[in-house]
Parts: C-alpha cells; sequence; structure tokens
C-alpha cells in the first residue's frame, strides 16, 4: 500500500483505522495524505519524538488547523499552539490550576456528579444510550464545576462543547451549520469572559479564580490569556475524557474477561483508563508544522508542511508494545501519547483519567447487569476524533 491510497475522510477507514494504521507503520511510516494537504508520522517514536522537538515541529498552526476562524479567541496564542521557551511560563502559569490538590479536592463534587446522573438516569428507565445520557455529561459537568460555570448554564456549556468540537468539521458543513456554530462559539467567549471579569472583583477557588491569581516569577495572566486557557480546558477537558469513558465500557463489552476482572476489583478502574486511551485513543492525531525540511524513513518532508502525528497509530505500534491489538488492563499502557508527551503533555490528564475511573466504577456498582442492546459500533465520522456516536445500553 502506498500513501496515496491512505484517505482518512473516507467513511470506511473512519469505521476502522487499524488496519490501515498497522500497513502504513510497516510499509509507509512517513506518508504524505493527498485528501489533508498533510504528511502522516505512523510509528510510536517518530510521533514521540514530534512532542519531544518542537523546534522542528512547531504547534504553531494547531488551531488554525483545528478552528480556522471559528477559534473562540484570535486574539492571543492559545497555549496549545505555542512552542517552548514562549510556551514555558504559560504552562507554569496554567498548570498552577491543576495541582494533585485541586484533583483531590474535586473528587467529592466529581462522585456527587457522577451519583446525580445515575440517579436521573435509572428514574427514567433501564435502557438508555451510554454516551449521549452519561458519558458526554460526566466531563463536561466536571468542567463546568471546574470553571465555576453557573448551574443554569451547564446546559448551554454542553451545547456549546459539541459546537466548538465540530468546528473542525467545518469544510464540510453546509453554510447555515457554520454560522450557528459561530454563534455559539461567541456565545461561549461572551460567558467566559463575564465570568472572568467577576473572578477579577470577587475570587473563589474554581479553576479561573486560579488562573486570574495565577503568578509566577512575577508573571501574571492577562484577560486574553485566561480566557483562552479556559476555553482550552472546556474544550480538552469536556471532549476526551467523555469518549474514554463511553470507549472503556464498550471495550469491556467486547472483552468478558476484562468486565469480570473489574467487575471482582474496581481499582482496575484506573489501569482501564490507560489501556483504553492506548487501545482506542480518543484523539487519532496531532496537528503539527515542519520549521525545515525532515529526511525520515526515506521521505522528504518539506520546511512549512503539515505534520500528523497518529498517535492513534503509534499506540497499537507493534515496535514499542507486545501484542499491540490485544485489549489488557493488566499491561503497563502509561506510556501511551494520548496526551501527547513533553512540553505539551495535558495538564488535566490526571483528572481526566480519575474522573473516568470514578465514573466507571460507579456505573458498574449500581448497574451490575448492564449490557449492550446493539452488537454493531459506529464510531463517529471524524478525522481526529475516536470515540462512540451511540452505545445503547439496558441495566
Amino acid at each position: 500500500m502506498s500513501a496515496v491510497e491512505f484517505d482518512p475522510t473516507l467513511r470506511e477507514v473512519q469505521q476502522d483505522p487499524y488496519p490501515w494504521y498497522r500497513r502504513l507503520r510497516n510499509d509507509a511510516p512517513v506518508s504524505y495524505i493527498p485528501a489533508l494537504k498533510a504528511w502522516g508520522l505512523f510509528r510510536y517514536d517518530d510521533c514521540k519524538h514530534t512532542f519531544l522537538h518542537p523546534e522542528t515541529y512547531s504547534a504553531r498552526d494547531f488551531i488554525a488547523q483545528a478552528f480556522g476562524d471559528l477559534d473562540p479567541v484570535p486574539e492571543t496564542p492559545s497555549l496549545i499552539a505555542m512552542d517552548p521557551p514562549a510556551h514555558t511560563p504559560l504552562r507554569k502559569l496554567a498548570g498552577q490550576a491543576f495541582t494533585p490538590a485541586v484533583t483531590r479536592s474535586l473528587e467529592p463534587r466529581i462522585r456527587a456528579i457522577v451519583d446525580g446522573l445515575l440517579d436521573e438516569i435509572m428514574a427514567r428507565g433501564h435502557e438508555f444510550d451510554f454516551v449521549a445520557d452519561f458519558a458526554a455529561y460526566v466531563p463536561v459537568s466536571v468542567t463546568a464545576e471546574l470553571l465555576g460555570v453557573d448551574r443554569s448554564q451547564r446546559e448551554n456549556f454542553k451545547i456549546w462543547t459539541a459546537d466548538l468540537l465540530n468546528a473542525a468539521n467545518r469544510a464540510s458543513l453546509p453554510p447555515d451549520e457554520v454560522a450557528r456554530i459561530r454563534a455559539s462559539v461567541a456565545e461561549l467567549r461572551a460567558y467566559l469572559e463575564r465570568s472572568i471579569a467577576e473572578r477579577r472583583v470577587a475570587p473563589g477557588d474554581d479553576f479561573i479564580s486560579h488562573l486570574v491569581r495565577a503568578e509566577e516569577d512575577g508573571d501574571v495572566l492577562t484577560s486574553l490569556q485566561v480566557l483562552s486557557i479556559a476555553v482550552l480546558t472546556h474544550f480538552g477537558g469536556s471532549e476526551t475524557p467523555s469518549h474514554m469513558i463511553s470507549s472503556a465500557l464498550l471495550a469491556l463489552f467486547e472483552h468478558p474477561e476484562a468486565l469480570a476482572a473489574v467487575r471482582e476489583d474496581p481499582a482496575l478502574c484506573a489501569n482501564l483508563m490507560d489501556e483504553t486511551l492506548r487501545y482506542w485513543s480518543p484523539v487519532n492525531l496531532v496537528f503539527q508544522t515542519a520549521t525545515h525540511d525532515v529526511e525520515l524513513h526515506g521521505a522528504l518532508i518539506p520546511a512549512g508542511s503539515y505534520v500528523l502525528s497518529y498517535i492513534g497509530s503509534a499506540n497499537r505500534d507493534e515496535r514499542h508494545w507486545d501484542a499491540p491489538e490485544h485489549f489488557d488492563i493488566h499491561r503497563d499502557a502509561g506510556r501511551h501519547l494520548s496526551f501527547a508527551h513533553g512540553p505539551h503533555y495535558c495538564p488535566g490528564a490526571a483528572l481526566g483519567k480519575r474522573m473516568g475511573a470514578i465514573a466507571l466504577a460507579a456505573v458498574l456498582a449500581r448497574m451490575p447487569d448492564i449490557r449492550r442492546l446493539e452488537t454493531r459500533t459506529e464510531w463517529l465520522a471524524s478525522l481526529w476524533v475516536r470515540g462512540a456516536r451511540s452505545l445503547p445500553v439496558a441495566w
């Protein structure tokens, strides 16, 4: 197979990209993808190398590639689209709001959110869509709690999240849908701007207040920087954990031995999260830009080219993992690249995994007979997100 044959815009590829990834890793680990006008990297070591060498693989165009002119905060560079050394002080400031102490302090609220959602679901009947009714609500509710979003705005917050994600598919959307997303993104920004202004006057113990107060070596965040980090947290903190949670339950359904092990020892839910992140990475790829000509595996990537590090492929690289196509909750899967690596390692990774483990443990404890109602999984039509469209279950 040549790289020209790989077209990730095709529905059949999006449904099951893993056989393609395997052949690309072996036959064309550096491939030009005409449909995306970008170069794809498919091996673990190559993808990890890009994260460790931003001087060669810059993150500068990440937001432009992901959101285009639908970027909620175009006036200032997003943290995810900055390279060291400019990235470093901003990352330190933002990291103050993701300390282990903050994560621990959120655990009671996470449990309350999860139990509240399960109470509502169980009161409605014995069947529900695990994706739409639970997995999508847990992270967005926790992120809203983290940011201090008013409870009256929680439903809007969920809509804004979905619309921000859908901005990545803008090229294939009808004009009226793009216009609706643009209006939704503007509403998100307006709400967060009001919240930031309020926290400057009366700070609390939420994430935005931490950002407003954050200081490192005399540096402080501007209102635009706080807004940009809040938007990034809203997006990353809501979307990736949602797919992680639904994919984890789906993986348990497909691997009964793993389900039995987790039922016997709920503490394995922590391992379950990492193995799910490895096996079905919620994010297929990361956008980067080559800062100069790069020769790799006999291919020449010209300076200025878009480079896509396919972490969904890297996480199944047989050069790095034993039996990578096998789902094994007992393996050490913590080296996966689903939260990136190096300077851009996701600061909320620990919180996201803990949230997922709490959510799955609660579901299995309160719904011991939960089962799926359909045998076929339809995955989202997306170039860069991996998640089930729905997961009908009964308990």
